[in-house]
């Protein structure tokens, strides 16, 4: 039996860790996909938001907000993260 993960959509989200009387919100995704020889590879993207101070040359410095997402990969998985099946 598969799990939603692995034999399903191949795709789940990532959870930041829920807190005493604070639910947890989505902050990215792992996606399971296949290398060009096949192996396995879960592709893992965060979302998160960056603020900067900027000066120029010492004048004031401005707040400069971005939203990112930050993408790795996981190579070399023989199981399932989620469930343990072999890939």
């Amino acid at each position: 039996m598969s799990c939603y993960f692995c034999g399903g959509s191949r795709i789940a989200s990532i959870h930041s860790a829920p807190g005493r009387d604070v639910r947890s919100w989505s902050v990215g995704s792992m996606t399971l996909t296949r290398r060009y020889d096949g192996e396995p590879t879960v592709r893992v993207e965060l979302d998160t938001s960056v603020e900067l101070d900027v000066s120029v040359n010492g004048s004031c410095g401005e707040t400069v907000g971005a939203d990112v997402t930050a993408t790795a990969y996981i190579e070399d998985i023989k199981y399932c993260p989620f469930c343990g099946e072999e890939l």
